[in-house]
């Protein structure tokens, strides 16, 4: 089982690596970057079932998984102006490459992994 200590890291491990997914996107190095998300999603879905046992409580909430056309959280991050539309870029960028948005290339799963990425 789980430790609360360990649930905790879970969560900060997530909060971690959201911003950093975020961050290659802003700077336009989207290489790849929907295979991270993917991994990143398992993540977080972890973290949701873990929750969900009723063992475990949130001393810090994990990031919301979606960022569509959420300007306030990109802002509520640090993120500026540029960096946002680059951030919201990526979504445009994984329907150019893959042909479906971005969550349905997370639903898609292995069908739209990083060797795709032309």
């Amino acid at each position: 089982m789980v430790s609360q200590e360990e649930f905790d890291n879970f969560v900060n491990d997530y909060n971690q690596d959201y911003i950093l997914l975020l961050t290659r996107a802003s700077k336009q190095h989207y290489d790849c970057l929907i295979t991270s998300f993917m991994v990143l999603k398992d993540l977080y879905n972890m973290i949701q079932v873990l929750f969900d046992t009723g063992h475990y409580v949130y001393t810090v909430l994990p990031y919301p998984y979606s960022f569509r056309a959420d300007d306030s959280l990109m802002r509520l991050l640090g993120f500026n102006d540029e960096e946002i539309v680059n951030i919201f870029g990526f979504l445009d960028y994984v329907k150019k490459t893959q042909g479906m948005e971005f969550e349905d290339c997370l639903d898609a799963g292995t069908l739209a992994m990083c060797a795709r990425v032309r």
